[in-house]
């Protein structure tokens, strides 16, 4: 039997971690919320864990996805996908309505909230998304479907919240609405964050 020397004993545990490191980074993206557009799902300050869809998986719907502005490409949104290719989407008296169903929205903080849709079929490789905050979200009401080519993953948990996080520009962060006003009908996120931890985004 061979003895390792001490410089591989200390050499391969810390090459190790390091490989486990990249590969945590490559599988896992971290962002901040600094708006209210996604609110009461997500508020102000909350980190959340990003994974990208791997090999033939796709955003379905009621996943909350990150995704590059078809407006700006270095502004990172979230949303709700609510529709998928070949799904007809519409509302009637603010409710959404996909392929003739009415769409169970328990995340909302109002019902009937979502203003005027006018009927349309998604296309192919393109998502139809809202902000869970309608009264403060400029989403696919406003500029159209999302290509599938500029989602960037699906936000699985909120790692952790705090006040700092709010209303930060830095790069990097998840730009949920470009007018963070507050809804007044919302309530305000907890003084104390720690009902946030770990919770999953649903």
């Amino acid at each position: 039997m061979t003895h390792k020397s001490a410089a591989r004993l200390v050499i391969e545990p810390i090459a190790i971690a390091i490989v486990l490191a990249l590969g945590v980074r490559a599988a896992l993206r971290l962002y901040v919320i600094p708006s209210s557009s996604m609110a009461p799902t997500l508020v102000p300050g909350d980190h959340i864990v990003v994974t990208p869809y791997r090999f033939s998986a796709r955003p379905l719907p009621g996943d909350v996805i990150v995704f590059r502005s078809t407006r700006k490409a270095d502004e990172l949104l979230i949303k709700r996908v609510i529709g998928v290719p070949g799904d007809l989407v519409e509302t009637r008296a603010g409710r959404v309505i996909v392929s003739g169903h009415a769409l169970p929205e328990p995340y909302l903080a109002a019902q009937a909230a979502t203003g005027s849709i006018s009927p349309q079929i998604i296309p192919a490789d393109c998502y139809y998304v809202l902000g869970d905050n309608r009264a403060d979200s400029l989403d696919s009401r406003s500029w159209g479907v999302l290509p599938r080519d500029l989602v960037v993953g699906k936000a699985r948990m909120v790692l952790w919240s705090s006040d700092t996080g709010a209303g930060s520009r830095e790069p990097g962060v998840v730009a949920a609405s470009p007018s963070p006003t507050p809804d007044p009908r919302l309530p305000a996120p907890e003084r104390s964050r720690s009902a946030r931890l770990f919770r999953l985004i649903q």
